[in-house]
């Protein structure tokens, strides 16, 4: 049977069963107009053994506003959103979503209500497809999945918010700021109202944090309500219409964005006003401590991605990289640490060429790499903290036998 399609304004058609759920869950919310309470948390208290994380939190939430939750590392800001997510079961109080008091037992409830939370690491298997994570758990309406009306919609939704994604490209594939686009329409798709965004610029480049908050306006635009959570102030200057500041598990205050400052949430995360002032060392008379020259290097696809790069870093010194994310960063981080083999060109490191290296003897040499991936390239998550702390090390003989 040929289905039939409409168009939002101009762009990538939508089938008309998908439209017609966007038409429904229009109507549910037709009572909660701009501005209005789309979300009530009272009194939110949670503790685990003899930690209070959450001690009798009020948190409202407005329809079309990017609401900030900010805190210091520990202060309660994704256990609370955790709660309204449903991984947790408050100890007290009372959620309100659409003016209905509910009880939100797991994802699938707050799903069920429109509220998704991308969480600061993300939930994709890198093996399967964009389209394939972004169905995934659905039902479907008959014995196979239709893998053509999901492109279809991922692409409608894509467009729609300026994410920029490939439905048939594998996760795998995907730097940290593509994966992160995956992740939110994958929210998308389920017609959410309400999207919780846990600490979403950690391992973003600026360029990626700037089309993020772009993508937050445009879905507000359309009627959405984002909670951001983050622990950095100029973000929630930046993208945020309130703030709610949390310290030590209690809300310290919410305020407009309009009429605070950096200083005055600073001062709010922390208790004490905040001065800070740092001034970068001059290093041009320092001597070169690491240098590149004409250094090539293909990429995973065996494409060559770096080409006749040079540079030169000096003892005392911070040099940034910047470029739009996918232009050959990540190679070139994994080139110095000796995890990509130059095609041409040598790289020196305190008068040793270092070039196509072994990375432990690189590491013995002083040079040390922090991925961009920590969770899943940086750490192995079944060992424990001092198991990890010596993962380069293990085979010295002080550590022998330790793992």
């Amino acid at each position: 049977m040929k289905r039939k399609f409409d168009r939002d304004n101009k762009g990538t058609s939508l089938p008309d069963d998908i439209n017609g759920n966007v038409q429904d869950k229009a109507k549910k919310l037709s009572s909660v107009g701009p501005g209005d309470p789309v979300l009530k948390m009272k009194g939110i208290t949670i503790k685990f053994g003899d930690v209070v994380a959450n001690n009798n939190i009020d948190f409202d939430l407005l329809k079309g506003e990017v609401h900030g939750l900010l805190g210091e590392n520990g202060a309660g800001k994704t256990t609370l959103m955790s709660i309204l997510y449903g991984l947790y079961q408050p100890n007290a109080g009372e959620i309100i979503v659409k003016g209905e008091k509910t009880t939100i037992k797991s994802p699938n409830d707050a799903m069920e209500l429109g509220i998704a939370m991308v969480h600061q690491h993300f939930l994709l298997t890198p093996p399967h497809s964009v389209t394939e994570n972004i169905i995934v758990g659905l039902k479907s309406r008959g014995l196979f999945l239709d893998l053509a009306s999901a492109e279809k919609k991922i692409l409608y939704l894509a467009e729609k918010y300026g994410l920029k994604i490939d439905p048939k490209a594998t996760i795998a594939d995907l730097a940290v700021g593509e994966q992160q686009r995956v992740e939110i329409v994958k929210a998308l798709y389920r017609d959410i109202d309400i999207l919780i965004l846990d600490e979403p610029t950690s391992m973003l480049t600026p360029q990626e944090e700037k089309a993020l908050f772009a993508t937050l306006q445009s879905m507000v635009k359309q009627g959405l309500s984002i909670i951001f959570i983050t622990h950095k102030l100029h973000e929630v200057m930046e993208a945020s219409n309130r703030v709610t500041v949390l310290r030590g598990g209690k809300v310290v205050g919410t305020v407009k964005t309009s009429d605070s400052s950096e200083s005055e949430l600073a001062k709010m995360m922390v208790g004490r006003s905040i001065i800070e002032s740092v001034e970068p060392k001059a290093s041009a008379k320092n001597p070169a401590i690491l240098q590149l020259k004409n250094v090539s290097a293909l990429n995973n696809a065996k494409v060559k991605f770096l080409k006749d790069l040079s540079l030169e870093l000096r003892k005392g010194e911070i040099l940034g990289i910047a470029g739009v994310d996918g232009n050959g960063q990540a190679e070139l981080a994994e080139v110095i640490a000796g995890l990509r083999k130059v095609q041409s060109g040598e790289i020196i490191m305190d008068n040793t060429a270092i070039t196509n290296a072994a990375p432990r003897k690189i590491r013995e040499w002083g040079l040390a790499y922090v991925p961009q991936d920590r969770l899943n390239t940086g750490l192995i998550l079944d060992y424990s903290i001092a198991e990890n702390l010596i993962l380069d090390r293990w085979y010295k003989d002080e550590y022998s036998g330790k793992i």
